[in-house]
């Protein structure tokens, strides 16, 4: 029995021997277990560690620029879009009142015409000849006599006494007023009834 004994103790002490031995193990052959290695590799997981820091910082420094850049773009083409559409309004109002200076040019002559008009029958077609012209570019005249006075519309020159006109009434029109699409270029000159 203390053979067998003796037999059991030995094995382990030699597999402790080879593993400890560095000549008979394949691990020292290899360079892995040497007093070198946990040192290196200590110093690279460091690196590594160091490495990916600074890469995850970079990185936030890059999404933070990115989204910064995103958003200035975005409001330069908001801007663009605003821009793009003040042009447009602005052109078509330009296009809109481009005549207006010279149909104000024309708006005497016309006043000529009316009274021509009122002597001679023939003036009466040049004038709704004209009108009809200078209408298709949107002028319009407005109506006076008889209307309620409104100051969006209407220039008093002078009050009259009348019983028979409700007061606030414009009796008489002095000089025609015009619009041009519907904004007023000219106000009508008139004369208003007030109460005795």
């Amino acid at each position: 029995m203390k053979a067998k004994h003796s037999e059991k103790t030995s094995e382990p002490s030699e597999k402790k021997g080879k593993a400890a031995s560095p000549k008979t193990g394949t691990k020292a052959e290899a360079g892995v277990g040497t007093p070198e290695e946990p040192v290196e590799e200590a110093v690279d997981m460091g690196l590594e560690e160091l490495d990916s820091e600074e890469l995850r910082l970079r990185l936030k420094e890059a999404c933070c620029l990115s989204e910064e850049r995103t958003d200035q773009l975005l409001r330069c083409r908001a801007e663009l879009d605003n821009t793009i559409k003040r042009a447009a309004r602005e052109k078509e109002a330009l296009s809109r009142y481009a005549s207006e200076k010279l149909i104000s040019k024309l708006l005497p002559v016309l006043d000529s015409l009316d009274q021509a008009a009122k002597h001679v029958e023939g003036m009466d077609n040049i004038r709704l000849q004209l009108l009809d012209v200078l209408k298709t570019d949107g002028l319009e005249p407005i109506e006076a006599k008889g209307e309620k006075f409104d100051p969006y519309k209407h220039e008093a020159l002078m009050m009259v006494e009348s019983d028979e006109h409700d007061e606030g009434t414009v009796t008489e029109e002095v000089q025609r007023g015009y619009t041009l699409n519907s904004r007023v270029i000219r106000f009508s000159k008139v004369l208003v009834s007030k109460k005795r």
